[in-house]
């Protein structure tokens, strides 16, 4: 056991320091997902970013050869993605990261030299500049004092400035944003203790991944039969010979730029490590690479295979018990070229697909909300009470709904709205053999496959979901009247 000294902590009070060994029985552990920490700051350095794509334009080609197959392209293609990223925008660990966001370097500098002062005085106790060094030392405490709460006062004002200012300007993301900041982050449950299926509490981590992997296995493999006559009944409807041509055409470079910039910055990635934010820095060389693997990939109707694997984590839903899986919502963690791909094709289609949508559907749809339809069922419970008539309402709450959609059937209603043939077969395709991991702590599961329903994250499943649903609301019409 050992005493330290309080060094220029202003306290009589000593810190203990002790070394205990102890032996721990060693585990099992899950695969650990190698995390490489890109600099935010560093990705809008012009100088950086050129630099960036300066070495892209020397390696990408060569991730195009014709003798590979499309997998080994893309996997060619993400390496050299990230080490040149590595190489310009790693995060540096050596740097400090300023804990509080109203320090200044003003007061860092100021707090180094009270600091000092406070240990030049302990130094010099019981001698001649003893007297001398206890007044630096307070007055070096007063001025950091005083900077600080002058500081501090500062940066509320600033801060609430910032929140009245995206708030007058319809802003409410920034301002929410502004506002989660400031909350602070909720308690971790990384290592929150769960319970199995018969209430048993697992505590060893790779219980607890195996126990999330059952947990979302069965959760995303909802049984769903739908007897094949059914879906054979199924009207296929044909697009006009110009839509056809316009679906069908090979994606062209503007259009996957276009995609590329429709992805949201600061997302989390997929499996694959590659955020939007270092595709944009890429530029047009990663543009490029895209459109010629995308091309390839329209023309022989074939996907890469990494983009069917999700990476999922769990989300506490900040109600219930914390040892209940069922309190957790599971999110998808998806391949962001996949994403651009999906976007490609939905940008297609949404146009054409949104025009044969019932006009009483109003969810993921531009231009309507649920607002919508809270109005008018006010307006109808007022005129109802206004004339003193019965009102009967049905809330009906599919669960499930998402994971439980049976994707033959889904395929099938596809093309009875228009969809052509090549992108129904380019849906599948991203689709096909679809599997999911689990990532707990930065452990990773056994991967599980995912027979129904639609991807969690995925750019198409909104409207996918919304076509299935448009049609079984057509049937209950057709089948009521």
């Amino acid at each position: 056991m050992y005493r330290r000294a309080s060094g220029a902590i202003g306290t009589d009070h000593h810190l203990m320091r002790t070394k205990i060994k102890i032996h721990l029985k060693s585990r099992r552990k899950g695969v650990l997902q190698k995390k490489t920490s890109i600099d935010a700051v560093k990705l809008k350095d012009e100088k950086l970013v050129e630099a960036f794509q300066k070495g892209l334009r020397e390696r990408v080609d060569d991730a195009n050869v014709d003798t590979i197959s499309i997998d080994e392209k893309y996997e060619l293609f993400v390496s050299y993605l990230k080490e040149k990223a590595e190489e310009h925008f790693i995060l540096d660990k050596k740097v400090n990261r300023k804990k509080k966001e109203w320090l200044t370097d003003e007061i860092l500098k100021i707090i180094d030299k009270k600091s000092m002062a406070f240990v030049e005085w302990q130094n010099h106790r019981h001698t001649n500049l003893e007297a001398e060094y206890r007044n630096k030392d307070k007055r070096l405490r007063k001025l950091a004092k005083t900077k600080i709460e002058h500081r501090q006062e500062e940066y509320w004002d600033e801060v609430c400035e910032g929140i009245e200012k995206s708030i007058k300007s319809n802003d409410t993301a920034t301002a929410f944003s502004i506002i989660r900041r400031l909350k602070g982050g909720s308690k971790r449950v990384e290592n929150m203790p769960i319970e199995d299926k018969n209430g048993k509490l697992l505590v060893n981590s790779t219980d607890q991944l195996e126990r999330w992997r059952e947990y979302f296995c069965e959760l995303l493999n909802v049984h769903s039969t739908v007897d094949p006559y059914v879906i054979n009944e199924v009207q296929i409807t044909a697009p006009s010979r110009l839509d056809l041509e316009r679906q069908n055409a090979r994606p062209s470079f503007e259009e996957v730029k276009r995609a590329l910039n429709q992805m949201k910055s600061r997302k989390a990635p997929g499996s694959d490590e590659v955020t939007a934010d270092i595709l944009k820095a890429g530029g047009e060389p990663v543009i490029k690479w895209l459109h010629e693997m995308f091309t390839e990939m329209w023309e022989n109707e074939q996907v890469v295979k990494e983009w069917s694997s999700a990476t999922l984590i769990r989300l506490y839903k900040n109600k219930g018990d914390k040892k209940l899986c069922d309190n957790y919502r599971g999110i998808s963690l998806l391949s962001v070229t996949g994403k651009i791909f999906s976007r490609i094709i939905l940008n297609r289609i949404q146009n054409s697909v949104d025009e044969r949508l019932l006009e009483i559907q109003s969810g993921f749809r531009s231009n309507k909300s649920t607002i919508d339809q809270i109005f008018t069922l006010k307006m109808t419970m007022e005129r109802r009470r206004e004339f003193n008539k019965p009102l009967f309402m049905c809330f009906i709450d599919i669960a499930k709904a998402y994971d439980s959609v049976n994707r033959e059937l889904l395929w099938r209603i596809c093309q009875s709205y228009g969809i052509s043939e090549k992108l129904v077969n380019l849906l599948r395709m991203l689709y096909k053999d679809s599997k999911a991991k689990v990532k707990i702590n930065g452990e990773l599961s056994d991967s599980f496959d995912i027979e129904t329903g639609v991807m969690q994250g995925g750019i198409p499943s909104p409207m996918l979901f919304n076509i299935l649903f448009d049609f079984v609301i057509r049937k209950v019409i057709e089948e009521a009247s």
